[in-house]
């Protein structure tokens, strides 16, 4: 039996797309959506903050200033040093430091500077001695704290479990206290692990 062709009548646009009515339909759209826009409340842009100089409370930019003190960025290196002459002036006052608004060009040839520079790089070197180095920590075992890298150290296993999709962090801690009510003694390593009725 073969398929009967339908046509379905095509139906008659009550009047025919010219160039004009288009231009009128795209306009009616946009002036819609500027009405729209319009009637939006724009969100206002936050200004983005930088923290403040303690000495003298002007944000920490050479740009904006009030006049009470002369700042400046300088860095050498890693060492970044945020120069204010307010605050290098209530420190070295008593020392002979007589210029409240002093240049930082000026500032830079006097032994205060060098002072300054020194007091930096032992504050960052205490900083770094404080942190953990980023890649030798690594990621952090949520149980027992200590990092997940695999090594002779660790005492982390990363396997798997033979016909189960996935990898398996070994962590003894962690197993210890799951299984310690069950007559798990101590911790075990991976291959004491394996051989368990824990496994």
């Amino acid at each position: 039996m073969e398929a009967a062709i339908v046509r379905p009548p095509t139906p008659a646009l009550p009047t025919p797309l010219t160039q004009d009515s288009l231009e009128k339909i795209v306009e009616g759209i946009l002036e819609k959506q500027q009405q729209h826009q319009q009637q939006q409340p724009q969100p206002e842009q936050k200004k983005r903050q930088t923290k403040t100089c303690l000495a003298c409370g002007q944000p920490k930019s050479r740009y904006e200033t009030d006049g009470s003190s002369v700042r400046f960025f300088y860095q050498q290196g890693p060492v970044r040093y945020f120069y204010c002459s307010k605050k290098v002036h209530q420190s070295y006052a008593a020392e002979g430091l007589s210029d409240a608004k002093m240049p930082f060009e000026q500032f830079a040839q006097t032994e205060f500077f060098h002072r300054e520079l020194e007091e930096t790089k032992k504050r960052m070197e205490e900083k770094k001695r404080k942190q953990p180095d980023a890649h030798q920590a690594g990621h952090l075992c949520r149980f027992c704290q200590q990092g997940l890298k695999q090594g002779p150290n660790s005492p982390h296993v990363h396997t798997g479990f033979p016909g189960v999709a996935g990898k398996y962090i070994y962590c003894p801690s962690k197993v210890l206290s799951l299984y310690r009510s069950k007559g798990m003694t101590g911790e075990l390593s991976w291959k004491e692990f394996c051989g368990s009725p824990f496994y």
